[in-house]
């Protein structure tokens, strides 16, 4: 049998562990809601349709979303990439046990960049302010890609990660947020060439970066 002293210890361990995984639990539900938010934000710069003025005429509100695309893409672009954060943070999290106290804060601190770009994103929807705006909307992406990378980095060396998650599928993990950033942080100076050019690098960059560098350097490879 073991002693009292034992017996207490082993208590008192089982107790912190229901504990973490309590505080990731709520963790979870804080950024989930939290994201909605986000998004629902978003969703109040969509073209507004209350003047019934699209009634009647060709293609109804269809024809109204149309005519009026620059304003719909604006907001569907920053619901875009406030959900490719929101599937990285989950994708992360659901390979956690357990959380402690500097995660949570690493993970609260993302969210402050990802709540620091729909502001950018809010403040010049029509992105009308310049290069400025854009390259803004970059950085803070960036800087929460960086902080994402940080806090999974700070969940496998502390065993805050699932014992039992294949190494493989944490590895990905870490390589599609690494991805994340460098796409944040490279088409950070397309901000300064034009809107256009800026909105198609968010598509081409990490399509170039998973998919046609790969292939070259299997290529290279192969020809060697």
């Amino acid at each position: 049998m073991g002693t009292p002293t034992n017996s207490a210890g082993a208590v008192e361990s089982t107790s912190a562990q229901r504990a973490a995984k309590r505080s990731l639990r709520r963790l979870e539900m804080f950024l989930d809601v939290l994201y909605a938010l986000i998004v629902f934000r978003m969703l109040a710069y969509l073209p507004s349709a209350d003047d019934m003025t699209w009634v009647g005429k060709p293609l109804g509100l269809l024809g109204r979303l149309i005519h009026e695309r620059r304003d719909l893409w604006r907001p569907v672009m920053g619901i875009g990439l406030t959900v490719v954060c929101w599937i990285l943070n989950n994708k992360r999290l659901n390979r956690l046990h357990r959380t402690d106290g500097a995660h949570t804060l690493i993970n609260l601190v993302q969210m402050a960049f990802v709540c620091l770009f729909i502001y950018f994103a809010v403040a010049d929807p029509m992105l009308a302010g310049g290069s400025s705006s854009r390259a803004l909307q970059c950085a803070s992406l960036a800087l929460a890609g960086v902080t994402g990378q940080w806090a999974w980095a700070h969940a496998r060396r502390y065993g805050l990660v699932d014992a039992e998650a294949p190494g493989k599928q944490l590895d990905e993990i870490g390589r599609i947020s690494r991805t994340e950033t460098v796409t944040a942080v490279l088409n950070m100076p397309l901000a300064w060439i034009g809107t256009i050019t800026w909105t198609l690098g968010w598509f081409l960059i990490p399509l170039v970066i998973t998919q046609i560098l790969p292939r070259i350097g299997r290529a290279s490879r192969t020809s060697i």
